[in-house]
């Protein structure tokens, strides 16, 4: 069953469409139905009100994503989802880092 987790700074604000980037996970993880039920396909957000970037300035903002997949998945199936489709985050403004682990 794999779990998408995703944090991200409150000041992102809506320009993030965080829950369009869930809905693009799942659709990747639904087209593996073969590894993934699609019943134990499960993401989360969470808004990070306090967090401090780099120098402090206020337009700073990360994104940071997780896949979990568990144990037993053919390393096939890692690499075909371990990349999961991530939206350009900071098109204005904002300095924007993002990353992103499978584990």
């Amino acid at each position: 069953m794999p779990h998408f987790i995703v944090e991200y700074t409150a000041n992102l604000g809506e320009e993030a469409d965080i829950r369009g980037l869930l809905e693009k996970v799942h659709r990747v993880l639904i087209k593996r139905r073969d590894s993934f039920p699609i019943g134990g396909i499960r993401s989360r957000a969470i808004r990070l009100d306090e967090y401090y970037v780099a120098d402090g300035a206020e337009d700073d903002a990360f994104v940071h994503a997780t896949l979990k997949i568990g144990a037993g998945r053919p390393e096939v199936v890692h690499v075909a989802v371990g990349d999961p489709p991530i939206p350009a985050f900071g098109k204005g403004e904002k300095q924007t880092a993002l990353s992103a682990e499978q584990a």
